[in-house]
């Protein structure tokens, strides 16, 4: 019997068509695709699964080279030629991952292998292979190393010590904020090594309470100190949690520790202060103290608790009603207004003058109250303060009196006071500029010292303040005399004497004090002159006396000799007369040309 071909019988049809619908199931299932390329007749053959991956119609076969090409995504394309010319001229196997790019302009990653067909000389005739779609494999794959760059940066930029430790203790993982609290130079020194080691022995307890806390699967917060390995102490604030496998079970522990030493210091700082405020609030003789809305003591110090138990004769306490009605009515309604006018928001101070019933001495007292509010602004109580202020009255008095008593001599003295800024423009003037320069307050402080200085003394003026700024504070520069102009055009002498007052908060200048000294330079100008003039006489009449007086001296010497004839001594007594008037006459015009020299005032007493 003649066998039926192939192609011819049914059955074998139905097997094949079979076959391929298994193997069309199959590509569906895996997302898989077999191809096929001749390299001698150059054709390329997809199989219905390829088109599937490409989004394309299996109506579109036979497939061409360049579609095939373009269907590369084009940044893998050259790596896929090379790849193919690799496998061809080493013989390696053909194993390949890229982008392949859909007709719908979908990227698909696949994984491609293939196998090299040969004829008996060994040339390559084919290549076949299958890809399979790895797109949604890949996609997790990036989404899932993103998401563990992204963690990974997230823990390498935490400014807090996060790390992970074995049940046992030992350090597994840290980041670089931990390395460098606990002073690590790179993370080989301390991978590996004992946690416990670094813990203060003192504080050890609480770490090991965590760490055991975590394995038990409870989480829990400890602080306590560590050493670093380069010796420094720091406060530590750990939470620890504990880190589970896939199958419930704790594998290691993760802390998240923050450096607290500022923190632990300025608790301390603060615990310090408030013992020292409560030292201090509760020395002093001040009373202090605050209420709620409801008129109860909340808080208050020593001196207040003394005061309120001696009208209450009971020891205060707080919640205390604070409203006193043992001290009596009008006292109970004062209070309660003033206290009504704090807790209504108004923040103010009152004076109370009595005489106190515990020391029985007269006390003066500044009150002030202060509304307390919450985060909301809304008030929850008051604040009060009563300070002693007697010794301050007191002190107020005698300034008062002895301002008064200032004033006085400030208008009423011959000297003025001017505060002047560095250019000479005056800031204060004394009431006595008007006595002593005619100017009143106001005109005076209109003017600046070069205004009415003389021109010839400007520069000297200006030198000296100068001068008097390059002195330390309240020092002061000889006095020196001036000629100032009148109020009435005359010119005075007036002595001046700067101070540098310009770094006191009270004057902020240089002052000026300065009186007039024009009759005293007056009467030293006349006697100056005086003096000259006298000099002059003295020197002139001195040349004229003296040729008298020599020949007088020289007669009285020959007559003594004895040696003279009775006529020559006649002779010689009158030429002595004769010399003697002369002098007469000279002394005579000496007394005259003095007389002219020297007042009236000293003539009368001559």
């Amino acid at each position: 019997m003649t066998p039926i071909p192939k192609e011819h019988n049914p059955d074998s049809l139905r097997k094949d068509e079979k076959y391929l619908q298994i193997i069309r199931q199959m590509e569906t299932l895996g997302k898989l695709g077999h191809w096929e390329f001749d390299f001698k007749n150059q054709n390329l053959h997809w199989s219905d699964g390829v088109f599937v991956i490409l989004e394309m119609d299996p109506i579109d076969k036979p497939v061409s080279l360049e579609l095939g090409y373009n269907s590369v995504h084009p940044d893998d394309r050259e790596k896929a030629k090379q790849h193919m010319e690799e496998v061809l001229k080493t013989g390696i196997p053909y194993n390949l991952e890229c982008r392949l790019l859909t007709t719908k302009g979908t990227i698909k990653y696949i994984h491609s292998q293939a196998e090299v067909v040969k004829d008996p000389s060994g040339t390559p005739t084919k290549i076949v292979g299958i890809f399979q779609d790895i797109t949604d494999r890949t996609e997790s794959y990036i989404h899932l190393k993103e998401q563990e760059l992204r963690l990974s940066s997230i823990l390498q930029s935490e400014p807090e010590c996060v790390k992970v430790v074995s049940p046992d203790g030992i350090l597994i993982e840290m980041n670089p904020a931990g390395l460098n609290m606990i002073e690590a130079d790179c993370p080989e020194d301390a991978i590996g090594q004992r946690v416990e080691s670094l813990i203060d022995p003192a504080d050890l307890k609480y770490y090991q309470s965590i760490h055991e806390n975590a394995l038990k699967g409870i989480k829990s917060s400890a602080r306590f100190r560590i050493i670093g390995m380069k010796g420094t102490h720091r406060w530590m604030e750990s939470t620890a949690v504990p880190l589970s496998n896939q199958k419930g079970e704790i594998t290691s522990v993760l802390s998240l520790t923050r450096d607290i030493s500022e923190k632990v210091i300025n608790e301390e700082k603060l615990i310090r202060i408030k013992r020292n405020q409560e030292a201090l609030i509760n020395g002093t003789s001040d009373i202090i103290w605050s209420i709620d809305t409801n008129y109860c003591l909340v808080a208050a110090n020593q001196s207040f608790l003394d005061v309120y138990s001696f009208f209450q004769k009971v020891t205060a306490k707080e919640g205390d009603d604070v409203l006193i009605k043992t001290a009596g009515e009008e006292f109970y309604y004062k209070w309660k207004e003033l206290y009504d006018r704090g807790l209504s928001g108004e923040s103010f101070s009152t004076y109370e003058n009595f005489v106190s019933p515990i020391t029985l001495k007269e006390e003066h007292r500044e009150v002030s109250f202060n509304p307390i509010r919450n985060v909301d602004d809304k008030i929850t109580g008051l604040a009060c303060f009563s300070r002693d202020v007697s010794s301050l009255m007191q002190k107020s008095k005698e300034l008062l009196i002895n301002e008064k008593r200032f004033r006085v001599l400030v208008e009423n003295g011959a000297d003025v006071i001017m505060i002047l800024n560095p250019r000479g423009q005056g800031k204060y003037v004394s009431p006595s500029i008007k006595k002593v320069m005619g100017y009143t307050e106001k005109e005076a402080l209109s003017l600046s010292l070069f205004d009415v200085v003389h021109p010839d003394d400007a520069p000297k003026l200006k030198k000296r303040l100068f001068e008097v700024l390059a002195l330390p504070l309240g020092g002061s520069l000889p006095s020196q005399t001036f000629r100032a102009k009148h109020k009435d055009g005359r010119w005075r002498y007036v002595e001046s004497t700067l101070t540098n007052m310009l770094s006191d908060e009270s004057i902020g200048g240089i002052v000026d004090n300065f009186h007039d000294v024009t009759e005293k330079e007056t009467q030293l100008d006349a006697i100056q002159t005086q003096n000259h003039k006298l000099r002059t006489i003295a020197w002139t009449q001195s040349h004229v006396v003296r040729s008298p007086l020599a020949r007088i001296m020289g007669i009285t010497q020959l007559i003594r000799t004895g040696s003279l004839t009775k006529e020559e001594e006649e002779k010689s007594l009158g030429y002595l007369l004769d010399s003697a008037n002369e002098l007469d006459d000279v002394i005579g015009d000496i007394v005259r040309k003095s007389q002219e020299v020297i007042p009236p005032e000293f003539n009368s007493k001559i």
